[in-house]
């Protein structure tokens, strides 16, 4: 039932929320998914993890659109996950605590987001929560399917987000939290998820020797905590590690998640509770956090696993604290008051989210305008290779694009043309003009060089958010 409950909501918000490509990484991992379609897999970025556009190409196969297949690979996983959250949970808390958990991941409208965009974090969260899982299950139980089944978890984590590689190698030190001084623990359940996850690696590296001609198990880390533009390292990361230690999980999770987690782990009880396995998923849960640190960004996103983790705990302190209430009050009916504001606080979230975008005279979150543009572009001109810092303009175009520099002037841009053959210019209000110095000016036409053509000026729905289409003129 909670299965069907969060592929309702998560229709439900797709339809109320019409959505475009919003983040760069969503055209690279459709370009990718699309080099697989076609065969050409030495074509695929290598910093591009593999499985989720593996994944899209397959969908593809049941729409002519990879966007949409795209989001489709999303919305199976986001509602999926659902069923290792509720499993977890029914081991460390029991079965009223994990509904409860399941119903938070079902109806919470950041999860809704997610699972109708183009992007990995819904595939990955799944295999998190489910590696988890099922690891713990190998440790427990004598039988080699639970173990396998968690090496295969691992390893398609791995192949999904860059992180998931110290996901993996978590594993070893996060069973001697549930193997330290347990009887039954066999090391061979241990030897045989190092035997299945060490020899994917191994594929894995050897894979990448012959695209690279060097080994490496996640040539993504190579690319982390480079100089950012327009900043120091030190400074993004101390910013970040600020955000992700304060803001993010204040602001993802508000004061009543908190609260009710702060319930769940410190309130005693006659519920079941299960302290080793509670110190295993907060030990994964770290782990996640800390790897998002050297990122180098404060996007939520990136602690997705960590903060639905600490739900479980609130939807143990849901039941604690509503349980209390009845035991204490001659309205019995006081027991389901916390869970009922839990799923006020989802639905009031839910509303403000759809309604925001639908307020007039708003700029919507969805960046619809770039979609615009490029649909206008693949109509109305000849294919080009165009200069922008955002390539969804270039996608929905049906073109290739690269951009300048944040510090390039507008003299570096013109001499970045002339070289690289450029045909197009696009200057978008939403995020290059508020970046680039450059290229604000060239928002009005009349700031524009005789070096640019201007092709359209009024394409964007959104007066706050227009986009400028020139055409490099060179003699």
């Amino acid at each position: 039932m909670l299965l069907a409950l969060a592929l309702i909501c998560r229709l439900a918000f797709l339809i109320a929320m019409p959505r475009v490509l919003d983040t760069a990484d969503a055209v690279h991992y459709l370009r990718a998914a699309e080099h697989i379609a076609s065969g050409s897999w030495l074509a695929v970025d290598p910093k591009i993890p593999i499985l989720y556009p593996a994944m899209v190409a397959l969908f593809h196969l049941s729409t002519l659109d990879f966007e949409w297949a795209g989001r489709m690979v999303s919305l199976l996983f986001s509602v999926s996950l659902v069923a290792p959250v509720y499993l977890l949970s029914l081991d460390m808390h029991g079965a009223r605590t994990a509904r409860i958990a399941a119903l938070t991941v079902a109806i919470w409208p950041w999860l809704m987001d997610y699972g109708c965009r183009v992007s990995t974090e819904s595939l990955a969260v799944f295999l998190w929560f489910l590696a988890v899982w099922l690891f713990a299950r190998g440790l427990r139980e004598d039988h080699p399917g639970w173990m396998a089944g968690a090496a295969l978890s691992f390893i398609a984590l791995h192949e999904t987000r860059p992180e998931g590689t110290f996901i993996l190698l978590a594993a070893i030190p996060a069973s001697l939290v549930l193997g330290f001084r347990v009887a039954g623990i066999r090391w061979g359940r241990l030897a045989l998820f190092g035997f299945l996850s060490g020899g994917a690696l191994l594929g894995h590296a050897l894979c990448m020797k012959a695209v690279l001609g060097h080994a490496t198990v996640n040539h993504r880390l190579s690319f982390i905590g480079e100089q950012p533009e327009g900043s120091t390292v030190l400074v993004e990361f101390a910013k970040t590690f600020i955000a992700m230690t304060a803001d993010v999980p204040a602001v993802m999770l508000g004061p009543v998640l908190w609260m009710f987690a702060g319930a769940g782990l410190f309130m005693a009880g006659d519920t079941q509770r299960d302290h080793r396995l509670e110190i295993y998923v907060l030990f994964f849960a770290l782990i996640q956090w800390c790897v998002a640190i050297p990122v180098l960004s404060p996007a939520p996103r990136y602690m997705m696993a960590t903060l639905i983790a600490a739900t479980l705990w609130s939807s143990r302190g849901i039941v604690m604290v509503g349980q209390w209430a009845g035991e204490r009050s001659a309205h019995r009916a006081l027991r389901a008051a916390p869970a009922g504001v839990l799923v006020a606080l989802m639905g009031f979230q839910t509303l403000v989210t759809v309604g925001a975008d639908r307020v007039p005279g708003r700029v919507p979150r969805e960046p619809r305008e770039y979609k615009a543009v490029g649909e206008w572009m693949r109509s109305n001109v000849e294919a080009g290779l165009i200069m922008t810092r955002k390539p969804q303009v270039a996608y929905y175009a049906g073109m290739e694009s690269r951009g300048p520099r944040l510090d390039d002037s507008l003299e570096d841009i013109l001499v970045m043309a002339r070289a690289g053959s450029f045909r197009y210019l696009v200057v978008d209000e939403r995020y290059s003009a508020r970046m680039a110095p450059a290229l604000g000016p060239l928002l009005d036409p009349a700031n524009a060089p005789s070096e640019l053509r201007l092709l359209r000026a009024d394409l964007s729905p959104y007066p706050q958010a227009r986009v400028v289409v020139y055409e490099f003129v060179f003699d």
